[in-house]
């Protein structure tokens, strides 16, 4: 038994708060109900099963979260202009009204950058 995951799947069905796991050991931290005691002994007897259904989850949910960013940079580069378009625009900018929009559209994309890094 892996203490980490034997600790996850006590967690789904028992308050955290109420034991630690050390080793392989369950020590409670709090009088355990007679829910609690059964909840430990099911986990605790069906460990490989329960392991390998957690083990299966957590390898899909890291699948679905790389295949998100690799979606998200492949729509970033899709969506790019190229430089030269950017600084045809740039140069083409003739008045205030125009270079607010422009300003804004770099805020926009700055703050996107600046809340994915911070996410």
């Amino acid at each position: 038994m892996e203490s980490g995951i034997l600790c996850s799947l006590l967690s789904k069905r028992i308050d955290p708060e109420k034991y630690q796991v050390r080793g392989t050991d369950v020590f409670w931290l709090q009088t355990p109900t007679s829910e609690d005691l059964d909840n430990a002994v099911y986990v605790t007897d069906n460990y490989e099963a329960l392991a390998e259904a957690y083990l299966a989850e957590e390898s899909a949910a890291q699948a679905a979260t790389q295949a998100n960013a690799e979606a998200k940079a492949q729509a970033i580069i899709t969506n790019l202009p190229t430089w030269a378009q950017v600084s045809t625009v740039v140069d083409n900018i003739s008045n205030l009204a125009e270079a607010k929009v422009f300003i804004k559209k770099l805020a926009r994309i700055v703050y996107w950058l600046a809340k994915d890094k911070a996410a």
